[in-house]
């Protein structure tokens, strides 16, 4: 006998008859379990099963706020000046004001802008002296 020959083991018949349900540690199945299932008496059972629930969604971080806070706005300074001019000059500077406005700026550089313009040609004019310090 070859030494290839001693180093072999020899086929059983165990060995052949167990095939992959030996390697899964499957039983043999029996012819029990083989037979058909017997329908009931008071026909199906009732089916009970619980729903699925879905899916939460997924936690995203929450996104840091990076806007800043709104500007405070204060009560105009100019405002308290107008006031003291004559009815002609607050005129003046309200028509500006709206003339300002048509051309695109906002209402508070509008007003603004026009309270420069007719506080210089106030000034120039003599009409209204620079008040003096407090």
């Amino acid at each position: 006998m070859s030494e290839l020959g001693a180093l072999q083991r020899a086929s059983t018949a165990s060995r052949r008859r167990g095939g992959v349900q030996r390697r899964l540690n499957m039983p043999v199945a029996e012819a029990s379990t083989l037979a058909a299932p017997q329908p009931f008496a008071d026909g199906p059972p009732a089916v009970r099963f619980r729903r699925p629930r879905k899916a939460a969604p997924a936690l995203r971080p929450e996104p840091v706020d990076r806007t800043p806070p709104p500007p405070v706005f204060h009560p105009l300074a100019y405002r308290s000046v107008v006031a003291a001019w004559s009815l002609d000059a607050r005129e003046r500077w309200g028509r500006r004001s709206n003339e300002l406005e048509d051309e695109g700026l906002s209402w508070r550089d509008a007003e603004t802008q026009a309270f420069v313009e007719v506080w210089n040609h106030l000034r120039r004019e003599g009409g209204f002296a620079d008040p003096g310090p407090c």
